[in-house]
């Protein structure tokens, strides 16, 4: 059965290093706090109210339609910055 009883949905994609998931797949606890905070996150960038429960990670398949490209920064800028004074 479909996640919303045969209506439709919308669906957000959340990409990660594949290294990173190989980790998060094996702690069941770090995958629920990184979903619960990327859940979070996707709420407050586009205003919706998601459901922090039901969520499910795909078996045997990375994505679900077609898969569109991704830039992804080859360096990451630092996000905490000391400011002088």
């Amino acid at each position: 059965p479909s996640p919303a009883g045969g209506r439709g949905c919308t669906a957000y994609d959340v990409v990660v290093n594949s290294g990173f998931f190989r980790t998060l797949q094996a702690d069941p606890l770090y995958l629920e706090f990184f979903l619960t905070v990327a859940m979070e996150g996707l709420s407050e960038k586009y205003g919706v109210e998601l459901e922090l429960t039901g969520w499910r990670v795909l078996q045997n398949r990375k994505f679900m339609g077609s898969i569109s490209a991704q830039n992804i920064r080859a360096r990451p800028r630092p996000h905490i910055q000391e400011l002088e004074g």
